[in-house]
């Protein structure tokens, strides 16, 4: 999942123009990346994205009142090309960028995972295990805000500061086996995801931001690192041809 969000965002960076081009270009551009991430973009690095497919994924999450480790197997992430702007806005002053985009439906499944899990609600610390089938998806999963590029220098790459970026979420849904190996205890953790997923995207606002620029940001700046400020500032200034494929590169 780190790396989806990481590729999105600086594909994301690759796709904006000057403020002359933020009407029937810029659409065409979107609707470009929209196809770009079913064939990646392999000069920069970036793996198929529609649909992400993952061998192993191990996971290790911390937060105030959750924690989760175990591992992945065969998951795939389904839904990173629907994606729809209400808003992509670039301050050549400030150089920043403005957003408010839209995920209507994410999936993420396994065919096996395995996980042990430690949280706390109402008050008490409760533990479980899971070995099964997995099948989570987010409902409407908006961002909306805003980053800073800045160059390292004119040659040696590009970095994101100042991220304020809020995240809702309209519905999480989930279908996990194994459980506990029981049932009773599938359905409840299914039921338990998805309440809890829900309020805490939409009611724990910072603590959400911090940990999504925890996840996104430093991932993003080690592949920003590879572009030159003056690639980003030629592609933004309508000035170079030749950076961004005409077309899709599968």
């Amino acid at each position: 999942m780190r790396t989806s969000c990481v590729i999105f965002v600086v594909l994301l960076c690759f796709s904006l123009g000057s403020a002359k081009l933020f009407d029937d270009e810029l659409r065409e551009l979107t609707e470009f990346l929209r196809l770009q991430l079913r064939c990646g973009y392999p000069a920069r690095g970036v793996p198929i994205l529609a649909p992400a497919q993952i061998s192993y994924k191990d996971i290790n999450i911390r937060t105030e009142n959750f924690g989760c480790n175990g591992n992945f197997t065969e998951l795939i992430i389904e839904g990173l090309d629907g994606y729809e702007f209400s808003k992509l806005v670039w301050s050549n002053i400030f150089h920043t960028i403005k957003f408010d985009i839209n995920f209507p439906k994410i999936s993420l499944k396994s065919s096996n995972y395995k996980l042990n899990i430690l949280a706390r609600l109402f008050g008490g610390d409760f533990s479980l295990w899971g070995d099964g089938v997995f099948n989570l998806e987010l409902v409407n999963f908006r961002a909306n805000g805003s980053f800073i590029l800045r160059p390292k220098s004119a040659t040696s790459g590009v970095h994101v500061k100042s991220w304020k970026v809020d995240w809702e979420l309209e519905e999480a849904k989930s279908q996990i086996t194994g459980v506990m190996n029981s049932r009773l205890y599938s359905k409840f953790i299914n039921d338990l995801v998805k309440e809890y997923l829900e309020v805490m995207i939409n009611g724990s606002p910072t603590e959400v931001s911090q940990f999504m620029e925890e996840l996104i940001v430093p991932p993003m700046n080690l592949v920003l690192d590879n572009i030159a400020w003056y690639e980003i500032t030629a592609i933004i200034m309508g000035l170079a041809n030749g950076i961004l494929p005409v077309e899709p590169i599968c």
